[in-house]
């Protein structure tokens, strides 16, 4: 066991002291070639095959010394090198408690990176997974020099691969650009910038792949931390967008940004998000053109309007997901508003049909019910719509966990409107016992006294 330690120590302290590039005549990293020539040439193919078979079984600290020579002296032999190199010294960094050590660790994991772009070019792919792997180290994930540093590799990265760059790339540049904002290194016009770059990205992604659950995830992950960052607000997006009017107008990728980032703020109230929304609808006359405009009418009040293109969103929009938050807004206007909650339910009903796992309209098919007493003349009857709705807020906060805090303040409240126990027997009823809530509910429900 001692000689195993002494062994690991000598082998970090030959590695830690360089890893310089120097070499003899004949090596291959003198004279290009894959191994050198002559005696080199056989040293350099010799510990090639010792380390890998040491990597092979997980032995890193003996594959530690051979893999040295090669990384060395015949840098080009195999990308292998590389890909080993960087599995081995995340090992060691995870393991190695001093942090003096580790950072000398880091310093190898970052010259490994730069070896490999020397004579494998692949810049922009190995930049970003670089940035990548020393982010995924927990110590220096919230280090501000540390997120300047990799910052600075996943933009050159995504500035070289653009739409081909990794989901992986992506996440993490805009999650460190996140971060560095919170640490005011990034001003909020930049991470609007840069959100907008990688939502660009990830739509291009989702067009080749439909679909696709990671970048799905890493979409829906990606929009919810630019909102919570607070680098987006009216006043910011404005900033962004409106100094870029005159040259950018006529660019309809540029309106659906400004429209879809000023609506997801609710910024529907400034003059700005009209003028954007009007001109957008004129030049594409889209789902999301209409959905922009329905907006518009909303935040005015002009209900009839919203609605008006709250529908043709509805009936142009082909992405489920979007189409069943569409059907939602309206099944909430017409509920709230319009005070029609029969049509709320169809929409909401329609909503899940294409989100089933959302909890927000089964919430909104409650509120209707619940707001529906006006249905019944007998005080009783009045009473029996509270069963109905607090069902629907019971199977909210089963199919979406997001929305149980909402469903639960409901269901305490109204489970206090139920009829009393003397009310029941009076019509000859139990608790436990079906019953079917009439009017336009016409929904079967379980009888329960307050």
């Amino acid at each position: 066991m001692i000689m195993k330690i002494g062994l690991k120590i000598a082998l970090y302290s030959l590695l830690l002291g360089s890893l310089s590039l120097a070499g003899m005549a004949q090596k291959g990293v003198e004279d290009g070639s894959r191994y050198g020539h002559g005696e080199d040439s056989i040293r350099c193919i010799k510990n090639l095959s010792l380390y890998r078979e040491y990597v092979k079984h997980g032995n890193y600290d003996f594959a530690l010394g051979p893999w040295r020579i090669v990384f060395e002296e015949c840098p080009q032999s195999t990308k292998n090198i590389y890909i080993d190199g960087v599995k081995m010294f995340n090992d060691f960094i995870d393991n190695e408690k001093d942090p003096d050590r580790k950072a000398l660790l880091m310093d190898s994991l970052r010259i490994i990176y730069d070896q490999r772009i020397k004579y494998y070019k692949q810049r922009g792919s190995v930049l970003g997974r670089k940035a990548v792997d020393i982010l995924r180290h927990l110590e220096y994930r919230a280090d501000p020099d540390i997120q300047e540093e990799t910052y600075a590799y996943l933009q050159e990265s995504i500035s070289i691969l653009k739409n081909k760059s990794s989901v992986a790339v992506v996440a993490t540049f805009t999650k460190t650009s996140f971060e560095l904002f919170k640490n005011e290194r990034l001003t909020d016009l930049q991470v609007i910038e840069n959100y907008a770059l990688a939502t660009d990205i990830l739509d291009y992604q989702l067009e080749q792949k439909p679909g696709d659950e990671t970048i799905l995830q890493v979409k829906e992950a990606t929009d919810y931390n630019f909102i919570a960052s607070g680098a987006a607000t009216c006043e910011s997006l404005i900033s962004y967008f409106q100094p870029r009017w005159e040259e950018k107008k006529g660019e309809i990728d540029y309106l659906r940004r400004a429209v879809s980032f000023l609506g997801a703020l609710e910024c529907e109230s400034e003059p700005f998000y009209a003028l954007a929304a009007e001109t957008l609808y004129e030049k594409e006359p889209s789902a999301e053109a209409a959905y922009g405009l329905a907006r518009l009418f909303l935040g005015k009040e002009e209900f009839e309007k919203a609605i008006t293109y709250y529908q043709e969103a509805i009936n142009s929009q082909e992405d489920p997901v979007k189409k069943s938050e569409y059907l939602y807004q309206l099944g909430y206007i017409t509920n709230a508003h319009l005070k029609q909650p029969q049509k709320a339910r169809t929409y909401a009903l329609e909503a899940i049909s294409l989100k089933p796992e959302w909890g927000e309209p089964y919430i909104l098919i409650g509120d209707a019910y619940a707001g529906s007493k006006d249905c019944f003349t007998d005080e009783f009857e009045k009473t029996t719509i509270y069963w109905a709705a607090v069902d629907k807020f019971i199977k909210a906060k089963s199919v979406d966990a997001a929305v149980a805090e909402k469903a639960n303040e409901r269901i305490s409240t109204y489970k206090n409107y139920f009829p009393d126990i003397e009310t029941i027997f009076f019509y000859s009823l139990k608790e436990g016992d079906d019953y079917t809530v009439g009017c336009w509910i016409n929904e079967t429900t379980t009888v329960r006294a307050r």
